[in-house]
């Protein structure tokens, strides 16, 4: 299967429209591991509104190129278009796949961290918040007399 030019026009606009997405997003994932390691809350909500709409806008194009390999009779998602460039390895559209397959796990690895860092800073809040309501993770606890409490309720440290 070649690519013909009626096809490989809107396929490039496509992709190439896909792989400009795809770097804005990784600028929003950059500019949100910043924010996540300052903890700014209004700024990581503010990253996170723009990263869905980045997101979203990735959903439609992906949609509008596998609309464009159906009305070929091509299947659509990554085999199909694996299956379209694999004897055209030189084309256009063949250099815009491979680059965005390469961002397309960059930006993997960078919303990985970026949840490894969110994970991490829900937890410490959790902890924080346990602690300050007297709850503990282990509830095993002996009472004022040495007896055995397996449920025993905390104490708070303040009340609001």
């Amino acid at each position: 299967m070649t690519l013909s030019a009626e096809l490989q026009n809107p396929l490039s606009q496509i992709l190439s429209s896909e792989l400009d997405c795809a770097r804005s997003l990784m600028e929003i994932l950059q500019r949100e591991h910043k924010a996540l390691k300052s903890r700014d809350p209004d700024q990581v909500l503010s990253i996170s509104r723009e990263k869905q709409q980045a997101v979203e806008e990735m959903q439609g194009l992906a949609r509008q190129r596998d609309h464009l390999l159906a009305s070929f009779k091509i299947p659509g998602g990554t085999a199909g278009i694996k299956r379209l460039l694999q004897h055209d390895t030189d084309s256009v559209c063949s250099t815009l796949w491979k680059d965005l397959a390469e961002i397309a796990t960059e930006l993997r690895e960078q919303n990985e961290v970026n949840g490894g860092i969110l994970a991490l800073s829900q937890r410490h809040n959790n902890q924080a918040l346990d602690i300050l309501c007297g709850r503990t993770h282990n509830r095993n606890t002996y009472g004022a007399k040495g007896q055995y409490n397996k449920e025993a309720p905390g104490h708070s440290l303040a009340k609001a």
